[in-house]
């Protein structure tokens, strides 16, 4: 049931994914090609349909909605060790993309499609929603909950991606994101999620049997200073 890979063949080559998504980034500060792919899209968003999925989007990307979905999986984990450690990952990766998201937004802002400004005439430190456009909440959350989802339900990890995969194209088609935004959150959640699952950041277990040598050490330290 348990996959010692973050996801599967999407993790093999993840420096190069990485380096993709950051050069798309990067380029967009000369190129600008998010300017261009929002004008394609404004037809399309102007339909039923767009209208729809851009609805379905934001509900499901609401972070608080996928928080409670991925933590209900948490009953379909029979090893009691393994829910423990699958609930502890889901909080702290949702809670780092959080952090490191909102923050991104306030530094950095950047406005919103709809907002008839260049993609990045930036706002520095602002705290209007309409500047907050960098990077996307609902896709950091969407993948970042799905790439926890492919580690312990790896069998059904084609499914968790196409339902991140919808959330934020969603919010791509609803105008409420540039697309770099989305690569942006993409980037995140890729990079959150594999220093979380990876076990370079994993709740006090792990700290705590790190500091054992220690612990013994400084035991050993203060009975030879009693003698």
């Amino acid at each position: 049931m348990f996959s010692s890979d973050l996801c599967g063949s999407l993790f093999k080559r993840r420096r190069f994914f990485y380096l993709i998504l950051l050069g798309l980034i990067l380029v967009s500060f000369l190129v600008p090609f998010d300017n261009l792919f929002h004008d394609w899209l404004l037809p399309i968003s102007n339909t039923r349909v767009a209208t729809l999925w851009a609805h379905t989007a934001d509900f499901l990307g609401n972070g608080l909605v996928l928080l409670s979905l991925v933590l209900f999986s948490a009953f379909f984990i029979p090893d009691a060790g393994k829910k423990k450690e699958f609930i502890v990952n889901s909080l702290t990766v949702f809670a780092l993309c959080g952090i490191i998201g909102q923050a991104l937004k306030f530094f950095i802002g950047r406005p919103r499609p709809g907002t008839g400004l260049g993609s990045w005439q930036v706002k520095l430190f602002s705290s209007e929603n309409d500047f907050h456009s960098f990077p996307s909440g609902h896709a950091t959350t969407a993948f970042s909950m799905a790439l926890v989802l492919c580690h312990y339900f790896p069998k059904y990890r084609g499914l968790w991606i196409s339902v991140a995969t919808f959330i934020s194209l969603g919010r791509l088609v609803g105008q409420s994101h540039f697309f770099t935004d989305i690569a942006a959150s993409i980037l995140i959640a890729f990079l959150v999620t594999d220093f979380v699952l990876k076990q370079r950041f994993y709740g006090m277990a792990s700290l705590y049997s790190r500091l054992q040598p220690l612990k013994g050490w400084s035991k050993s330290v203060y009975m030879s200073g009693e003698k």
